[in-house]
């Protein structure tokens, strides 16, 4: 008898085990239109938006070049204009193509430049174009020799000693040509072996006129 009651109690237990296998699980389901809250205070975009353009372009818009002043736009053009390379009113003329320099008579005649005593062993001749360094040549004599055969003018006093002889000794200078503003000109000074200023003066001569002047060595 009580081996038929255990039976039973095992079969029973059995049945009820199985039960509870057998039955299905509930799933969750989501609704395509359900829609998911978090506690996430950031919110997702929806999508990318399109960018705002404020630049317009009309067609009375007009590019300036940069380059040219805004007071020179459309400007005509002025030859005569100070743009930093010329004044206005300047005269372009090149200097070869100006008029000469007034040819006074006097010019076109020897000229003597004085005698001086001194008792100097030499005499130191300088010289230079005072005026416009325009291409003067001259030639020198000592004496009536040739101490220097062709000598351009410029702008610096340059020279050469001179050695004296006893009694007189001459000093010719003759311009070979006229520059290109007028004659032949300069100013030329005179000195003592010791320094000392003997004479000053300028020359203004015509193609082959000469100037002279003389010292006296004691």
């Amino acid at each position: 008898m009580k081996i038929k009651l255990v039976f039973i109690l095992f079969l029973s237990f059995g049945v009820s085990i199985y039960g509870q296998i057998e039955k299905p699980i509930s799933t969750l389901k989501i609704d395509d239109e359900s829609t998911l809250k978090t506690d996430n205070k950031y919110s997702l975009s929806t999508g990318l938006s399109k960018p705002v353009n404020n630049f317009t372009l009309n067609k009375e818009t007009k590019l300036k070049d940069p380059s040219i002043p805004f007071n020179r736009m459309h400007k005509p053009f002025d030859m005569n204009e100070d743009i930093g390379l010329l004044k206005p009113g300047q005269k372009l003329t090149p200097k070869w193509f100006k008029k000469d320099n007034e040819i006074k008579e006097e010019f076109k005649s020897d000229q003597y430049l004085g005698d001086f005593k001194s008792t100097s062993e030499f005499v130191q001749l300088i010289y230079r174009d005072h005026q416009s360094v325009d291409g003067d040549i001259v030639r020198i004599f000592v004496n009536d020799d040739v101490v220097r055969s062709s000598v351009a003018l410029d702008g610096t006093f340059r020279g050469f000693p001179i050695n004296l002889i006893k009694g007189f000794n001459k000093i010719d200078i003759q311009a070979l040509n006229q520059g290109a503003s007028g004659p032949n000109t300069a100013q030329f000074q005179l000195y003592d072996d010791l320094g000392n200023l003997i004479t000053s003066n300028e020359w203004n001569l015509t193609t082959g006129v000469k100037a002279t002047l003389i010292v006296v060595k004691e």
